[in-house]
């Protein structure tokens, strides 16, 4: 569209001031609608995606599914990335007799330096091998395996004849309280997912629960609760050597729970575990029930559950019972629904759990509910219960993030092509004008005279805030249109619910930072073939301005406070220390101790891709004040170590200058 370019004429001439005003007034008082829009249109693709999934209708067709299936999810899990087999190095801390039961208190390691503590629940005086159960802990983090809920479950099954193991998740219990060691964004950048590094503990624990010898290899169960229903569900799937699976309200369709969590931002991203790379594209929760059959699976869920809504875990549900009854096997499916309490593992839960177990592990009654005795606990804190000794709850952090570091990722790839819209900027005679890019919001200012060009502006701040910006106002005076732009989350599309987009684009296979990247591609290519550059200021609008620079070169660009490789979001020595503090409090271990990179910025396997310096290498440009992963300035030595050729280096007092080096030596347009 050229037409841009040849009706710069009819452009009055306004102040400085003048501009500024008219740039600030054009900016709607309610953008609330802006808000939901942008969350919308990650839900409806979110939808969309899940009702691609074509589910297995027979056990046959599973079957012929299943290996693909497993393929996928455990690439998005990613935790093959680390080394096995284990070297465990099990200790045994000490041994608590009860009636009717045992407690061997056990530690082991995972990963090196990463030690978890367990409890190993045995039937007293076992005569012959029986049935083990893993027991995953979901989310309850000060006291974890301690919960009194699980006790009772892990004491009433050694008194029927079940050796139980359950240990603290990352994060939690003795190894917490941290929010920040369960959502361990780093390992994205590695290829491993927060519920990769699950799934890699469970399996450290699955093995050291097969090596017992008071343990039936051929009759092992999981249950868990919550997060640890989930785990049970991927475990199971993934896992032949699982026979049994009880899932507890850890079952869910994908997209009412997304919906669901919507207002709570997902819980402020604080439990990853659900947050698997690409899950959506290929799998809901009935993908997991298909590569769980033929084996039988009791699914537990409460009626009330803000998490994990029930009307979709009916759905699951009835399409067990489809799927097995395909094989004649439609007993192997239990649903037991509590009405009676919410969340959690309580008695009634318990009791499905009991009864599904001994039908299925030890051959005893018909899986229905198996009454809980009388039961006694100890208080959760009570301290002949802890493997660490009192006051040394120790971090996974450091080990986990050494573990990410030592990945060999090999040689980066090429990021696959950006989608983007066909757009076209309807320019109108005037000076400062709004215009809607395909639904992006965006300004337009005109200097007096034959423009050379047209500069695409993203500010961390919103689009209004360019408007005393020395980079704006140096482009304007050398005869460059500036376009402020508002990608979503941004400006008037800014959200408050950034973990729940970050969450979901994960989900859906996607880094957020490419979807704004993508408006400002549809920005540039919007006012046709004439010269065009870009602007991005900011940590945000630096990395979506550099995703666009590797679609796409400009004339010249310039970058302002922004990362230059995303090797800085894992080489962090200040907040990362800093992260690996643990809090007295489960209300503690929410405090913004560290200043993390958001969720929204970590690409998954973003080590394997081109880095963000080599997005740069196809345009002139500079970056003024580059920061590294403890958001400090990088100096300038550090940045251009990193940096191709073509990209200068200027201070930050020296922004007007930047500008001007770059473009004076271009030609007008034509």
């Amino acid at each position: 569209m050229r037409h841009l370019f040849l009706i710069a004429l009819l452009a009055s001439s306004l102040a400085s001031q003048d501009w500024k005003s008219a740039v600030e007034a054009l900016r709607p008082s309610d953008t609330a609608a802006q808000s939901e829009a942008v969350l919308d249109e990650v839900e409806n693709r979110a939808r969309e995606a899940q009702a691609a999934i074509s589910h297995a209708q027979t056990l046959a067709e599973a079957g012929r599914e299943r290996p693909q299936l497993r393929r996928e999810l455990r690439a998005s899990l990613g935790y093959e990335r680390f080394p096995w087999p284990p070297k465990l190095q099990v200790r045994r801390i000490g041994i608590l007799e009860r009636q009717g039961y045992r407690i061997e208190k056990l530690v082991w390691q995972t990963l090196p330096g990463v030690e978890v503590p367990g409890h190993l629940y045995l039937p007293a005086n076992l005569e012959a091998v029986s049935p083990g159960i893993l027991f995953y802990n979901g989310h309850w983090w000060g006291d974890s395996k301690t919960r009194p809920d699980f006790q009772a479950f892990c004491i009433n099954m050694a008194r029927l004849g079940f050796v139980v193991l359950s240990f603290d998740p990352f994060g939690q219990g003795e190894r917490g309280q941290s929010a920040r060691d369960h959502r361990r964004t780093e390992a994205l950048l590695a290829g491993v997912s927060q519920q990769g590094i699950a799934e890699y503990e469970t399996r450290c624990a699955l093995e050291l629960l097969l090596s017992r010898k008071e343990v039936d290899r051929d009759r092992i169960g999981i249950t868990g609760a919550s997060g640890g229903g989930y785990n049970s569900w991927i475990t199971a799937a993934l896992d032949e050597r699982i026979k049994v699976a009880v899932p507890v309200v850890g079952t869910s369709d994908f997209h009412e729970q997304m919906a669901a969590v919507r207002p709570l931002d997902w819980y402020n991203g604080n439990e990853h575990c659900h947050f698997v790379p690409g899950l959506m594209r290929y799998a809901n929760n009935h993908e997991f029930l298909a590569m769980v059959a033929p084996r039988p699976v009791m699914i537990i869920a409460a009626s009330e559950d803000e998490s994990f809504p029930v009307q979709g875990v009916r759905e699951i549900a009835a399409y067990g019972r489809k799927l097995y009854a395909s094989g004649g096997l439609e007993d192997r499916v239990g649903y037991f629904e509590d009405a009676t309490t919410g969340h959690g593992y309580q008695v009634k839960k318990r009791e499905a759990a009991y009864g599904w177990f001994l039908k299925w592990l030890r051959n005893e009654g018909d899986g229905g509910p198996y009454a809980e005795p009388p039961t006694q606990t100890l208080p959760f804190d009570a301290p002949e219960l802890r493997c660490f000794l009192p006051g040394e709850n120790r971090a996974a952090g450091p080990g986990i993030v050494e573990a990410v570091k030592r990945i060999s990722l090999g040689k980066r790839k090429a990021w696959p092509p950006i989608p983007v819209d066909a757009c076209h900027a309807s320019v109108k005679p005037g000076a400062v004008q709004r215009l809607d890019l395909c639904g992006t919001p965006a300004f337009l200012v005109r200097p007096n005279g034959t423009l050379k060009g047209v500069l695409v502006a993203v500010d961390d701040r919103g689009k209004e805030a360019l408007a005393a910006d020395p980079v704006v106002q140096e482009a304007l005076a050398l005869g460059w249109s500036v376009a402020g732009i508002d990608p979503p989350g941004i400006g008037e599309r800014a959200t408050t619910r950034r973990n729940w987009i970050a969450a979901s684009s994960l989900l859906l296979g996607e880094w957020y930072v490419r979807r704004q990247a993508a408006d400002i591609l549809s920005a540039l290519r919007s006012f046709g073939d004439g010269p065009v550059a870009l602007y991005g200021r900011g940590d945000n609008a630096g990395l979506a301005a550099a995703a666009a620079l590797n679609e796409r070169p400009v004339a010249w660009f310039i970058l302002r406070d922004s990362f230059l490789s995303f090797r800085a979001f894992l080489d962090r020595p200040k907040s990362l220390q800093a992260s690996y503090e643990l809090r007295a409090t489960d209300a503690g271990r929410r405090e913004p101790y560290d200043r993390e990179i958001p969720f929204h910025y970590v690409p998954f396997r973003a080590l394997e891709m081109t880095d963000i310096a080599e997005m740069l290498k196809g345009s002139p440009g500079a970056v003024i004040q580059p920061i590294n992963g403890d958001w400090e300035p990088m100096s300038e030595i550090e940045a251009r170590r990193i940096l191709p050729p073509n990209v200068k280096v200027a201070a930050p007092g020296a922004l007007a200058n930047a500008a001007r080096d770059l473009i004076r030596p271009l030609p007008a347009a034509p």
